[in-house]
C-alpha cells in the first residue's frame, strides 16, 4: 500500500505540457500563503500578470502544487507538553507507512489567538522522536512500541506529563504542525513557537519559477527545463537544467543544472544546488555535483531561522549559479584522462554494495553496475548509461540524493 506522505516522482510527458504559465495562474498557488505579499512585492507580479513563464514542464509541476494544496491543508497549534496525552493507535489507518501509529491528544492549544480543547492527530514522520528526545527516549519507546510493550512506554509517557503538570521545567510551549487530508488530522512536527518560517511546496516552487522568468528576461536566450521531480505535502525536489546542450567530449553532450529541494520540516528549508547534466536523455541523464569546496561556491542554503524578506532576498544569488557549464566539462575530460570507465564503475559498485550501504539490499542498484566494461576511451558512454539507469531506480529520494553524491564523488575525483 503507498504512504500518501511519501514524496513521489513526477511524470513529465512532453505530449501533456505545454511548457507556459501566466504568471497570475501561479501565483494563484500563493492565495493563502502568509507570504504571498512579500513574494508579489518582491518579484512584481502585479505588474507582469500577464506575462507567460516558458520553463518546459512548468505546467506539469502546477497542476502537482495544486493537487497537494487542494487536498492536504496545513497549519499549526501551540500547546503546552501537560495537556498532550500520547497513545498508540488501536485501528490501522489507510496509506500510512506505519498502520498503527501513535495518536496526539491535546487537552488544551491555541489556534492563533483562540484557546480550544480536545484534538486528536496521527503522528507522522519524524514527529514522534521529535516528542520524545525532548525527554532522551526516542530509541527507547520506539522499541517498547515496536516490541508490543506499548503499556510500558505509556507509563514513561504519562510519567513525563506527571512532571510537566509539576514542574515547569518539564512544560515546554511548542508549535505543533498539522495536516488535514481525507477527513483525517495528522501531526507532521514539533517546532519552537517563534523563529520558525515554513514556507511550503507551494512557495518553493512559485519563487523558484518568478526567479527563472527574472533571470530569462534579463538574459536573452537562457532557456530552463524542469528535466525531474518529485514531491509530497512537504517535500519537492526539482531538477532544472540549461536547454543549451555543450561538447563534452567522450562523455556526450552537458548541459548547467540546479537542484531545487524543500523539507518543510528538516534541517534545511530551501536549498539550491548548482549541477550538471551529462548524457542521456533531456529529461533524465546522470546528475553530477561539484567537489565540495567547489559546491560550497555553488549553492544557496536557505534555513528555517530565515525571515521571508531575507529569503526573498538571498534569491537574488541564484542567478549566479544558473549558468556557466565549461569548467565543469574541463574537469570532466581531466577525468577521463586519469580514470578508465570500469576503475570507476568498480568503485560505484564497491560503494553500494558493502556491509555499511544503505544501498547494499537494493538489488536493482547492485545488478546495474556489476557488468564490467571494456576500458576503452568510448567506454564512457556505457558508463554514463548505467548511472543514467540508476537515476531512473524509483527509490526514496533522500537515498536517490546520497546516490547522486557518490556518483558525483567517485567520476569528479582526480586522487
Amino acid at each position: 500500500m503507498t504512504d500518501r506522505f511519501i514524496q513521489k516522482p513526477v511524470i513529465l510527458n512532453d505530449d501533456h505540457s505545454s511548457g507556459r504559465l501566466k504568471v497570475s495562474l501561479l501565483m494563484s498557488l500563493l492565495r493563502e500563503h502568509p507570504y504571498q505579499a512579500e513574494v508579489a512585492a518582491t518579484f512584481k507580479t502585479d505588474e507582469i500578470a500577464g506575462e507567460y513563464i516558458q520553463v518546459d514542464h512548468i505546467d506539469t509541476i502546477f497542476k502537482r502544487i495544486q493537487y497537494i494544496n487542494q487536498h492536504f491543508q496545513r497549519f499549526s497549534v501551540s500547546a503546552q507538553s501537560k495537556h498532550i496525552n500520547i497513545r498508540q493507535s488501536k485501528d490501522p489507518v489507510e496509506e500510512l507507512a506505519n498502520p498503527l501509529p501513535l495518536i496526539f491528544n491535546f487537552e488544551e492549544y491555541a489556534e492563533i489567538d483562540e484557546i480550544k480543547s480536545d484534538l486528536n492527530c496521527y503522528a507522522i514522520y519524524d514527529a514522534k522522536n521529535t516528542y520524545f528526545d525532548t525527554y532522551d527516549m526516542a530509541k527507547y519507546a520506539n522499541r517498547l512500541f515496536k516490541t508490543g510493550l506499548s503499556e510500558l512506554a505509556q507509563y514513561n509517557l504519562d510519567y513525563f506529563k506527571e512532571l510537566a503538570e509539576a514542574d515547569k521545567r518539564y512544560n515546554r510551549y511548542r508549535s505543533y504542525r498539522l495536516v488535514a487530508n481525507s477527513d483525517q488530522l495528522f501531526l507532521r512536527g514539533i517546532t519552537s513557537v517563534d523563529r520558525y518560517y515554513e514556507y511550503g511546496v507551494d512557495f518553493t516552487f512559485v519563487v523558484t519559477m518568478l526567479a527563472l522568468h527574472r533571470d530569462m528576461k534579463r538574459n536573452e536566450g537562457n532557456q530552463y527545463a524542469i528535466s525531474s521531480a518529485a514531491s509530497s505535502e512537504s517535500k519537492l525536489e526539482l531538477i532544472i537544467t540549461d536547454k543549451r546542450l555543450k561538447d563534452a567530449g567522450a562523455f556526450g553532450k552537458a548541459s548547467s543544472a540546479i537542484i531545487v529541494t524543500t523539507n518543510d520540516l528538516g534541517q534545511g528549508s530551501l536549498n539550491y544546488s548548482k549541477i550538471i547534466r551529462v548524457g542521456g536523455r533531456l529529461h533524465g541523464g546522470v546528475y553530477l555535483f561539484n567537489s565540495n569546496e567547489e559546491a560550497n561556491n555553488s549553492k544557496l542554503i536557505i534555513s528555517h531561522r530565515t525571515s521571508p524578506k531575507k529569503t526573498l532576498e538571498n534569491l537574488t544569488e541564484l542567478d549566479t549559479i544558473l549558468n556557466d557549464t565549461e569548467d565543469f566539462i574541463k574537469d570532466l575530460l581531466a577525468v577521463k584522462a586519469i580514470k578508465t570507465p570500469d576503475e570507476l564503475r568498480a568503485r560505484i559498485e564497491y560503494k553500494l554494495t558493502n556491509r555499511r550501504s544503505a544501498f547494499r539490499d537494493i538489488m536493482a542498484l547492485r545488478d546495474i553496475f556489476k557488468t564490467k566494461i571494456d576500458n576503452e576511451i568510448s567506454a564512457f558512454a556505457k558508463l554514463l548509461a548505467m548511472c543514467d539507469k540508476a537515476e531512473q531506480l524509483e527509490i526514496d529520494y533522500d537515498l536517490k540524493d546520497k546516490l547522486r553524491y557518490i556518483i558525483s564523488d567517485i567520476i569528479l575525483s582526480k586522487k
